[in-house]
């Protein structure tokens, strides 16, 4: 599932936060996650700097802290969280507009 974010501001450091509640299965926990971005339009050749350190799972949900960004770019953060004892692999994005304020 793909949602879009408000926009954010390059100064603003944010977290991003992927739940996966309705998703996981009684018994199942989330055992490891990686969040990814790529910029989808603008002219950021290093959207993989957007994300600011490692992921924390926290229950069902996934945190991820992001900043920066190049205004007027589009970024597609995805976070895939494994699942234990299954071993399934459940997937949600987002698509973040980033503009710096005033312009």
């Amino acid at each position: 599932m793909t949602q879009t974010w408000p926009i954010k501001d390059p100064r603003e450091k944010l977290v991003a936060t992927f739940q996966f509640l309705d998703e996981i299965d009684e018994g199942e926990t989330i055992s490891s996650a990686i969040v990814d971005c790529v910029s989808i339009d603008g002219a950021d050749t290093s959207p993989g700097n957007v994300l600011n350190g490692a992921p924390l799972i926290d229950g069902t949900t996934v945190l991820q802290v992001f900043h920066g960004g190049v205004s007027g770019g589009y970024y597609s953060l995805s976070c895939a969280a494994t699942l234990s004892p299954s071993g399934r692999v459940l997937v949600l994005s987002a698509i973040l507009p980033v503009l710096r304020a005033g312009r």
